[in-house]
């Protein structure tokens, strides 16, 4: 096989791939984008917003828009990029178990990441952390078997 050398990683292509989809978000506070991948292809996207078929928020009708990031999630009406990666490839019969990357623009909430190892994904890529830590997560992460690696600023893994 040819070597090129300015040709980009399978993570940093996926990566550029789930900033590209966070673009479709319509949250007011944060875009994010997700790409799961299985054998090198995709087999979903996602990203935050309104339930499907629902109006989007507006500067008006965000409950959260004066919290800090993290603070009080259980008011948002919207969808999680992760969540909505991992229902569209429910919706379209797609298995996700197994030799699967989820590629997402922030690190995932503690809702997220309890789905993302409850549906068997085997890999974490992402590209920023999300402000709401804390040792029950740090615990979950450590007792599951999800790799997580971070994308750094530069493209690069």
């Amino acid at each position: 096989m040819k070597d090129y050398p300015n040709r980009i990683s399978k993570d940093d292509y996926f990566m550029l791939i789930a900033e590209v989809v966070s673009k479709r978000s319509t949250c007011i506070k944060r875009h994010v984008g997700a790409v799961l991948v299985k054998d090198s292809h995709i087999i979903s996207t996602g990203y935050n917003g309104a339930p499907s078929g629902f109006n989007h928020c507006t500067e008006e009708t965000c409950v959260r828009k004066n919290l800090k990031s993290g603070e009080r999630p259980e008011l948002c009406r919207g969808v999680h990029a992760e969540i909505n990666c991992i229902i569209q490839a429910a919706l379209h019969g797609t298995s996700i178990k197994g030799e699967t990357t989820l590629y997402s623009t922030t690190f995932p909430c503690m809702n997220c990441l309890k789905l993302l190892i409850n549906s068997g994904i085997h890999r974490l890529v992402y590209k920023e952390g999300y402000a709401m830590e804390n040792k029950v997560k740090e615990d979950l992460l450590k007792e599951s078997k999800l790799i997580i690696l971070k994308h750094d600023k530069n493209n690069k893994i």
